[in-house]
């Protein structure tokens, strides 16, 4: 059963020396104190160490042709406390030397494990101090890391959880996690009880500058100060000014600003703008990840239509000696979105010695393997990923298939096993068990493991008709392989390929010896079966009533309205021994002269052996306006050559209803508070009810639109600023909001009601 790809996600934007130091948070039980900790090591090492509240937006998005990629989500750790995120922290960001690490409490000690890359090497340490005492550990973990880097430490105070040390952690993290403004405001609440300390303080008046709109940048003198103005700009959403504050960065001797430079002149559609910020990433000689950035982008714009620099980039990269894991680490990912297979192995290969404690590069290196049929170069990487990680039900899955490729049953089928035990919904670890059970004559053990799968999943795997198509002529001795691929042909609904199937078995049992593995009873079995198959099938029919409905959660319709989204149900059944495995659905509304108003279809899967199957057509959705009158829905079920047909009439009267679109769309509005739904499908009948009562849930609101949105540019409330807007709103725009959601063709869905309204202000309330 082939091998299992994990899915790259993309996630849409919203010649310098390189900087000595980037501290990364240190994850914590107390989030806050795993923040502060990290700062005060920071603080130890002077004005060139970029602190923990800036660090990790550092880390740039790779360029894809449809959005943006996180090197993050290559390492085994999304937290990046572990052994792999220092040297992609270093790599990445472009600076000397990186830290990050874990603290924890055990017993009366606190126990800090640091984790460094300096300049390619790894440095690891635990360090442990009293539990209520974290100053002296940070002190030490500074001096520590001072006598890593060649600096000095400077002394460091204690820290007081329960003071304004507490609040510092606090907002450290809210600027870390993207939240600035709510960063400010605990800071100031700190302020107003106690005076900061220094450093905090001129945290508190960059989160001040950037909210305020003012440029702060121009006056830094320091790394740190510089990456959060950048930072903060950033997740404010003001794109212009953090190109530029980047762009300064870059120019201070951080190379990522070059990326981040050009990331955001790419997102802005600034072609030259972007491409000369990537160029100047690319240019210096001490920066690797600045090749593949642009190798990225270059194919993110060029696509498949020409190489436009691409392969040189790569090249040159693999070429330079001592090349960074996490320069090489984004290489392997442009590599492979601009489908260097060859290049992609190279830097994969590269990646794989430079930070051999890393999965993924031998995951990349499997797939390149299975990709070129190489099951040996596959089974090898992906022994080195299951001793990285044993735990990756993916990983032994992969492995069972290329161990039955190279004919190792027993060890093929113990990691089949084994990805099951981590996983018993592996759906393509049980094909690969049951491929390897049926070759090896054990067609009970296999049907049963078959069945299994299908019970998961009944929609059958495709590629396990062509592994058991291939095992035929692979294993012609194993006379069970045609019987459990007339099973698979079965259930996917293929009659005439599973009666061939089964015919073939009889046939082999019948040309063996009477020691041959051929149970008497199967072969019966076989026969009857392909009779069965090739036997002209019982009509299927449509029983009972067709039920509407408004929605799928909604109340049953007697009279329509314009517009309504219907789910129209119905049984299908047969006098034969089962369904067709897969239904064609159709819903269709007609006027008096039989013209066709409206349509819907759907395909649905019946389970194995089913005779009866309520099934339902979602959404018809009724034409806006329709005339008053009496119209009728015609139903269909098709499958196999089969078909049936009912009909019920409709009376349809009144006009659209925004609410009942909502529900028929099954579309949930949540209030910010409780989280809970602002209207029930019961509530159709009283949409002015609802419209006032979303009404009031923005007026509640208005106080953070206040706080959280910026002035707004465009729509008709330009000019206003976000509690304004939310204030000034009308049941009007309500309604207008409601309608824009429904032509973006929102369904089966929930958001919270205010920040839904909150976007389409920002796109200037179409």
């Amino acid at each position: 059963m082939r091998y299992l790809y994990l899915t790259i996600v993309l996630t849409l934007l919203g010649a310098a020396v390189a900087a000595p130091l980037a501290v990364h948070p240190f994850q914590a039980q107390d989030p806050a104190l795993g923040m502060i900790v990290a700062d005060r090591v920071a603080e130890a090492l002077g004005d060139g160490v970029i602190g923990p509240a800036a660090t990790p937006a550092l880390v740039a998005p790779i360029v894809a042709p449809n959005g943006f990629v996180s090197p993050t989500v290559f390492i085994d750790d999304p937290g990046l406390g572990g052994r792999n995120a220092a040297w992609l922290l270093r790599g990445v960001i472009g600076v000397d030397a990186a830290v990050t690490g874990s603290l924890r409490a055990e017993g009366d000690a606190l126990v800090l494990r640091l984790e460094a890359d300096v300049r390619g090497q790894e440095r690891r340490a635990v360090l442990r101090g009293e539990r209520d005492d974290p100053g002296a550990l940070a002190q030490r973990a500074a001096v520590l890391v001072a006598s890593w880097t060649g600096s000095n430490a400077a002394p460091t105070g204690a820290i007081d959880m329960s003071g304004s040390d507490g609040a510092v952690g606090r907002a450290l993290g809210l600027v870390a996690a993207g939240l600035p403004r709510d960063a400010l405001a605990t800071l100031d609440q700190a302020a107003a009880e106690a005076p900061l300390p220094v450093r905090a303080g001129a945290l508190q008046q960059v989160l001040r500058d950037a909210v305020e709109g003012v440029d702060g940048s121009a006056g830094a003198d320091d790394l740190d100060t510089l990456a959060l103005h950048a930072v903060v700009a950033l997740n404010l959403g003001d794109l212009a000014g953090a190109g530029a504050a980047f762009g300064v960065l870059g120019a201070a001797g951080v190379p990522v600003g070059d990326v981040w430079n050009g990331v955001i002149a790419h997102n802005e559609g600034a072609a030259a703008e972007a491409a000369a910020a990537f160029d100047r990433a690319a240019a210096n000689p001490a920066y690797d990840a600045g090749l593949a950035a642009r190798a990225a982008y270059r194919y993110a714009i060029a696509g498949s239509d020409g190489d436009a620099g691409v392969g040189s980039d790569l090249d040159a990269l693999a070429a330079r000696p001592g090349a960074s894991a996490g320069g090489l680490l984004v290489g392997v990912v442009a590599a492979n979105l601009a489908g260097e297979a060859g290049r992609e192995d190279a830097l994969a290969a590269r990646l794989g010695r430079v930070a051999p404690f890393l999965a993924f590069s031998f995951e990349r290196r499997s797939f390149l393997a299975f990709d070129r049929d190489d099951a040996l170069g596959a089974a090898t990487a992906l022994a080195v990923a299951i001793e990285l990680d044993a735990e990756s039900d993916l990983y032994w899955t992969n492995y069972g298939w290329a161990l039955y490729l190279l004919g190792f049953m027993e060890r093929s089928e113990a990691a089949s096993r084994r990805a099951l035990e981590l996983d018993p919904g592996q759906v393509i670890a049980r094909y690969n068990l049951g491929l390897v059970e049926v070759v090896t004559d054990r067609l009970d053990d296999a049907l049963a493991t078959y069945r299994e799968a299908l019970r998961f999943d009944p929609r059958v795997e495709p590629e396990a008709i062509v592994d058991l198509v291939d095992a035929e002529a692979l294993y012609p001795d194993a006379i069970g392989v045609p019987f459990a691929l007339g099973e698979l042909e079965e259930a996917r609904g293929e009659r005439e390929a599973a009666a061939a199937a089964f015919e073939r078995y009889a046939q082999l049992a019948a040309a063996r010896d009477a020691h041959a593995a051929a149970d008497p009873a199967r072969v019966r079995e076989a026969n009857e079966r392909a009779a069965a198959l090739r036997a002209p099938l019982p009509p299927i029919s449509i029983d009972g009533a067709v039920d509407v409905r408004l929605g799928r959660r909604g109340p049953v319709v007697d009279t329509a309205r314009p517009g309504d989204p219907l789910v129209v149900g119905f049984e299908v059944s047969t006098i034969g021994d089962a369904l067709p495995r897969v239904l064609e659905l159709s819903a269709s509304l007609q006027d008096g002269d039989g013209v066709v108003l409206a349509t819907a279809e759907r395909e649905v899967d019946v389970p194995t052996g089913a005779i009866g199957f309520v099934v339902d057509v979602a959404r018809l959705e009724l034409p806006d306006p329709l005339m008053a009158g009496r119209y009728t829905i015609v139903v269909r079920a098709s499958g196999d050559g089969l078909a049936a047909e009912a009909a019920r009439g409709l009376e349809v009267d009144g006009v659209a209803d925004i609410v009942r679109r909502l529900v028929g769309r099954d579309v949930s509005l949540l209030a910010l508070e409780t989280e809970q739904a602002l209207f029930a499908p019961r509530d159709v009948a009283q949409s002015g009810v609802v419209v006032a009562r979303l009404l009031a849930e923005l007026q509640v609101a208005a106080p953070i639109a206040e706080e959280v949105l910026p002035v707004l540019d465009a729509g008709r409330f330009a000019g206003s600023s976000g509690g304004e807007a939310f204030a000034a709103s009308t049941e009007a725009d309500v309604v207008d909001f409601l309608r824009f959601v429904l032509a973006e063709g929102a369904a089966d869905t929930s958001f919270t009601f205010v920040d839904g309204y909150a976007e389409w202000l920002l796109q200037g309330a179409p």
